[in-house]
């Protein structure tokens, strides 16, 4: 942990010290992770796979993906596929589609690593419900 001094202002924070390791990934805590903001990078749209050219109407799906970055030093990085669904009250709502991408291994308390597939799960827990909301994203 590190304190940072918020520019222009008498604000002192208390954040958590990244490092790149040789494997390419931060480590941090679950804890650690919860105190980083992520502002968004970019999303885009899937190209659309037009179906074999056939008579009436076909269905299409509108998939994507998007990109969150924190605005630490070095850089955390996290992304995700996703697609919009319709719901049966009508509306629509998006689905994760793809466990989260990033570049960070959560560790537990004695910094042992948690593992990829955990770290991802986690993430998607901490970070997919807060920036949309347990009831416009659903998780898969």
């Amino acid at each position: 942990m590190y304190l940072k001094k918020i520019p222009g202002s008498n604000i002192i924070t208390v954040s958590p010290m990244l490092t790149i390791f040789p494997d390419g990934y931060m480590r941090l805590t679950v804890e650690d992770l919860r105190q980083i903001s992520l502002v968004h990078l970019l999303s885009g749209l899937d190209e659309d796979n037009p179906a074999l050219l056939q008579e009436g109407a076909t269905f299409s799906e509108i998939t994507g993906y998007t990109e969150w970055v924190s605005t630490t030093s070095p850089t955390i990085s996290i992304g995700w596929d996703w697609m919009l669904q319709s719901s049966q009250a009508g509306g629509v709502c998006y689905k994760r589609v793809s466990n989260p991408r990033s570049n960070l291994m959560l560790v537990d308390a004695q910094q042992r690593d948690l593992g990829p597939a955990k770290t991802a799960t986690l993430i998607g827990k901490e970070w997919l419900i807060k920036l949309f909301g347990a009831s416009s994203f659903r998780i898969i």
